[in-house]
């Protein structure tokens, strides 16, 4: 009795033993396998932030290389800005000068001019007052028979078509009176021109010194000595 009770209890303790090994056994691998999934799960994790933090980086990278681009660009636009404006300054002081220098050109064709003008007069005076002094009368008449037989053919050398405007009288303004002839001959040259009959109004002027104007139809003719003295300054020069 004794013994099979001994058995039964060597039985139940080894049965005891295999229940409690197999339920050891059973949370074991439970937690194993929970502890392997817990594993890949933070594995993931971790591979799933890596390739995060590569892609902020990659980013990042190439947020860094388009600010650079940027910046160069903005640097090369300024440098292409610095170099436009410098060269409108170029040109707008080079048309500054060239507008100077024309203004001072002007300037000085215009001093030059009224300096030509000036000396021509002064030399038309002084030659006018040499000739009134030097010439006796004879002379001076002699001059005037040649000043205008000079105008009489001076106008019949000008084309019918400067005399236009019709005129049936012309003013004759003269240092000394015209010779029967000198007034035949004028108002028959001009009469040609006129296409009709011309007559003289005459007029004596004795500040002209030698020789005389013509007006007819608008027109002016001078053959005065001033005015002979004007041409040949003025081909002197």
């Amino acid at each position: 009795m004794l013994i099979q009770l001994l058995i039964l209890q060597v039985i139940t303790f080894v049965a005891v033993v295999l229940l409690l090994r197999f339920l050891f056994s059973n949370h074991l691998k439970s937690a194993l396998s929970r502890l392997n999934m817990l594993h890949e799960e933070n594995l993931a994790k971790e591979e799933e932030l890596n390739s995060e933090l590569k892609r902020a980086k990659e980013e990042s990278q190439a947020q860094i290389q388009r600010g650079k681009e940027d910046a160069e660009l903005i640097i090369e636009e300024a440098h292409k800005e610095a170099a436009r404006a410098s060269l409108d300054m170029e040109i707008q002081a080079k048309a500054q000068v060239d507008k100077i220098i024309a203004e001072g050109k002007i300037e000085a064709e215009k001093l030059k001019e009224s300096v030509v003008k000036n000396i021509q007069a002064q030399s038309i005076e002084l030659a006018s007052k040499l000739i009134t002094e030097l010439l006796t009368e004879i002379d001076k008449t002699a001059l005037q028979h040649e000043f205008v037989n000079s105008i009489i053919q001076e106008i019949s050398r000008l084309p019918q078509e400067q005399f236009s405007i019709k005129s049936s009288q012309a003013k004759v303004t003269s240092s000394l009176p015209l010779l029967d002839r000198q007034r035949e001959e004028l108002a028959s040259v001009l009469s040609n021109k006129m296409g009709s009959s011309v007559e003289l109004i005459e007029e004596l002027n004795v500040k002209l010194i030698g020789g005389l104007t013509v007006e007819v139809g608008g027109m002016i003719i001078d053959g005065t000595l001033k005015n002979k003295l004007q041409r040949i300054i003025a081909h002197l020069k």
